[in-house]
């Protein structure tokens, strides 16, 4: 969300606050109520989400970084190169195919802010290539128009945001450039942070501007002719800019798949408050207030009703058409540039609805964004709902789906290295088609990276089980759910209920065990809404008020039987052929898997084991192994980790004649720490040096 990454501060408590706010038509622009309630949140809360309750130990852990330059594993041979190789993205049955009808799953992070446009051009190439060593091959580039980075793509503190900056441009197009070298896609952002001056012709510009004279023209883009101007301007140029090293334009580049016109920007849930009566916005009220009295009575609606946004019913139908038609304009000005990939028209984000789907639709591609708090893994989901289901209700039936933006909300959540595999797992098993991490980073990456939510390029806590969720997700090792239950509700139900994860006992307690869908109803005043049609015999119709989890279980399981979350005991657990995985808490007990015997002794940890060869593991003659735990900054801006060590032994049914080794070729093991005993691989984690990526293969 904007309010944490324009490096002021997050915590999940902020966003459940700004919620209410928004429920209660307190926020108004930023304003200065807003304002205080940061401050106090930086001061006392951020420092209790960042002294991770790790215990008295945490001191005698050893210093451990992740350098940008440390060996990984290499995943570079999962991507083809050049990116486009296959021709441009198109959509197929709901999910992505290539031109030549070659599928693709996107397994991304963002590249944002500072990373952009102060990292010099080797640093730029070096980074490409790591990320492809990590498994990455999709890359969001954001915050690159936010008026807090400088210099960002209009220059540096420029007096009008009506021309692009050159130099800047020429940094967007090495990264492109060789991000595009290494196989890896690219989605460019619209719109995100972009404030508007005075020079720029805004109407009615005074009353919507801030503080230092500038803009944010969110919610208020939906009504003002000019603004809307503006950003076809923007987006017709930004998309018509030639990449000097590429040869093309970023809207003909088969290696640019995706656009979002504005960044979590909707009417529905956010921004729609900030155009009532009692906001002091007269000129853009007017324009509202007229556009929901037409709306109203040529839809037979009630026009008291339908301009209260901050209510479900009426209003939220005429919401979504006053986004819809601004869509509709903005999509066929972003095809005349020639672009023919996915446009996502916005996010559902920040606790929005179902309600908040229709004008999405207008898209080729839904998007949602979604931040966690730690300890959901221990989450009871008959009691409270986890990040990832807030995903799930994004799912139009049909539709491709992607997140733009996910993460941990708080930081250094002591358990945020399991996150990466829960989200790569239930990706797999949903079907969702494009999954991007917030964020690689915000910083320079000319240099060693200050460890905070938003740059994990060296926070050993994310990184160390990237590739592993890479693999799962990209290669298929977790199946898609066998069976599919589908919110499907009339119009009245679909509107006028506030459905989410926070209101229905139903998405929360189904998710993790079967495959979740939105339907689209059937709405009188929204003739370009198409209604959607199940094929009955695949779904099963989803009962809101009704918990599909038994009254005593403590744990929760796919019904593939793939994998399973045991929140009782703060644990999860992945068991294909391909991809066998513990993570979470642990009390020295020996789990198992069809081919692992996992024995760990430390409190904490995750440890992964995935055939490399496309075979399963039992007959695969190259295996990575992936080993995390807990880590604490040393500094704030440092980048060093304490890092607690991960102990105990795997014991791993795979053939004879295997070497264990570390990815850093320069690290040797020493012999005692693996043999082979009973057809078995047995490994002592404790011997290998605090190496956290492992091969099993043939000695070379």
């Amino acid at each position: 969300m904007n309010y944490c990454k324009e490096q002021i501060c997050w915590s999940r408590g902020y966003g459940a606050i700004v919620n209410v706010f928004v429920r209660e038509k307190l926020m108004n622009r930023r304003g200065v109520l807003e304002r205080v309630l940061i401050a106090f949140l930086c001061l006392f809360v951020t420092p209790v989400c960042t002294l991770a309750q790790v215990g008295p130990d945490v001191e005698t852990w050893p210093i451990q970084g992740m350098p940008s330059d440390a060996p990984t594993p290499d995943l570079s041979g999962l991507n083809h190169k050049p990116a486009g190789l296959h021709g441009k993205i198109q959509t197929r049955d709901g999910a992505l195919v290539f031109e030549d009808g070659t599928p693709i799953r996107f397994w991304g992070v963002n590249l944002q802010a500072y990373a952009l446009f102060h990292t010099n051009t080797s640093a730029i190439e070096l980074h490409a290539q790591r990320m492809a060593r990590l498994g990455i091959n999709l890359v969001r580039i954001h915050h690159h128009d936010s008026h807090w980075v400088q210099p960002n793509v209009f220059g540096t503190k420029p007096s009008d945001t009506l021309g692009l900056d050159p130099a800047s441009m020429q940094k967007l197009d090495a990264w492109i450039a060789a991000l595009k070298d290494q196989g890896i896609y690219v989605w460019l952002d619209l719109h995100v942070g972009r404030r508007f001056t005075k020079q720029d012709g805004i109407s009615g510009f005074d009353e919507i501007a801030e503080d230092e004279g500038l803009a944010d023209v969110r919610g208020f883009n939906y009504i003002s002719p000019t603004i809307e101007a503006r950003m076809i301007e923007f987006q017709g140029a930004y998309l018509s800019h030639q990449n000097a090293m590429t040869g093309l334009t970023y809207a003909e580049d088969p290696a640019v798949v995706a656009v979002m016109l504005t960044n979590e920007n909707d009417l529905t849930h956010h921004f729609g408050n900030g155009l009532l009566p009692n906001k002091n916005v007269p000129m853009h009220n007017e324009l509202f207030m007229a556009l929901a009295d037409e709306f109203a009575r040529s839809n037979d609606l009630d026009p008291d009703e339908t301009w209260r946004t901050w209510e479900h019913g009426d209003s939220k139908i005429f919401l979504s058409d006053l986004e819809r038609r601004f869509n509709e304009r903005l999509i066929p000005a972003v095809r005349d540039t020639g672009f023919e990939g996915l446009i996502s028209t916005t996010s559902l984000w920040g606790g929005m609805t179902i309600s908040g789907l229709p004008s999405l639709t207008v898209g080729s591609i839904i998007d949602a964004h979604s931040y966690g708090t730690g300890g959901e893994i221990g989450f009871d989901p008959r009691q409270r709902s986890g990040f990832m289901e807030w995903i799930a209700i994004a799912q139009v039936e049909g539709m491709p789906l992607s997140v733009s933006e996910w993460n941990i909300g708080e930081f250094p959540a002591e358990d945020r290295f399991i996150t990466p595999l829960r989200v790569a797992t239930s990706a797999a098993h949903q079907g969702w088609d494009a999954m991007m991490i917030y964020g690689y980073s915000q910083q320079s990456l000319d240099g060693p990276t200050a460890p905070n939510n938003w740059s994990m390029a060296e926070d050993p806590g994310l990184i160390w089980m990237m590739p592993a969720s890479a693999l799962l997700f990209r290669e298929g090792h977790v199946r898609q759910a066998e069976n599919s239950y589908a919110i499907c509700l009339d119009e009245d139900e679909f509107f006028g209920r506030p459905v989410s994860p926070e209101t229905s006992v139903a998405i929360r307690t189904v998710f993790e065990q079967s495959r979740l869908v939105t339907c689209m109803p059937q709405t009188r005043a929204l003739p370009w809404l198409a209604a959607t049609e199940l094929k009955r015999d695949d779904y099963r119709l989803l009962d809101l008020d009704k918990s599909y989890l038994d009254q005593d279980a403590t744990v929760v399981s796919a019904d593939t039987g793939e994998f399973q979350r045991d929140f009782g005991n703060a644990r999860f657990k992945v068991d294909t052929g391909k991809s066998q995985i513990v993570a979470g808490s642990f009390q020295d007990e020996t789990i198992e898997t069809r081919d692992v015997v996992f024995e760990i002794t430390t409190p904490m940890a995750a440890v992964a084991v995935q055939s490399l060869e496309g075979n399963e593991i039992a007959q695969s003659g190259r295996i990575l192994i992936s080993i995390s735990g807990r880590s604490v900054p040393v500094e704030a801006n440092a980048a060093d980790f304490r890092v607690e060590p991960v102990t105990g032994t795997l014991q791993i049914k795979a053939p004879a004649g295997l070497m264990l080794r570390s990815a850093d070729q320069n690290a040797a093991l020493p012999s005692n720490a693996h043999h082979y005993d009973g057809g078995r691989h047995v490994i002592d984690l404790a011997e290998i040096k605090g190496a956290r990526w492992l091969y099993l293969e043939q000695a070379q």
